[in-house]
């Protein structure tokens, strides 16, 4: 398994993994257990949450959750995508052995399987031209 999981930003590299201390901190911030709060990934201050956590152990530049906010935005500066992070979080907790790998799996077939439902509903709803 890897030691961390890497976020490119800029030209710098951030190490990302989820230390136990910080798996509790993080359970108690979300009110939740790790895995019931991916569910909230979409909402960009619980995904800041995640990465806090995931990056304040590593890295002696992030100190705060406002340091998570510069480092989305100058990822989204740099071309990233929010989706793309979320997607590395969940690689994050995969690696800190937070999220099995037959969990991992699951939760990459359900993406996929919304993804290909969200295609086809836009697909279906898209005006046909007509010739």
């Amino acid at each position: 398994m890897k030691p961390y999981e890497v976020l490119s930003v800029c030209g710098s590299e951030y190490h990302l993994k989820i230390t136990t201390a910080y798996a509790v901190r993080l359970e108690e911030e979300l009110g939740t257990d790790l895995l019931s709060g991916l569910d909230k990934l979409g909402e960009i201050r619980v995904l800041a949450k995640y990465y806090f956590a995931a990056a304040v152990s590593q890295n002696d530049t992030i100190t705060k959750v406002e340091d998570i906010y510069q480092l989305f935005d100058d990822y989204i500066t740099d071309g990233g995508t929010y989706e793309a992070l979320q997607e590395l979080i969940v690689e994050v907790l995969l690696t800190s052995g937070i999220l099995s790998p037959k969990m991992h799996e699951a939760t990459k077939k359900a993406k996929e399987m919304q993804e290909t439902a969200l295609a086809k509903l836009l697909n279906s709803s898209m005006p046909k031209l007509s010739k």
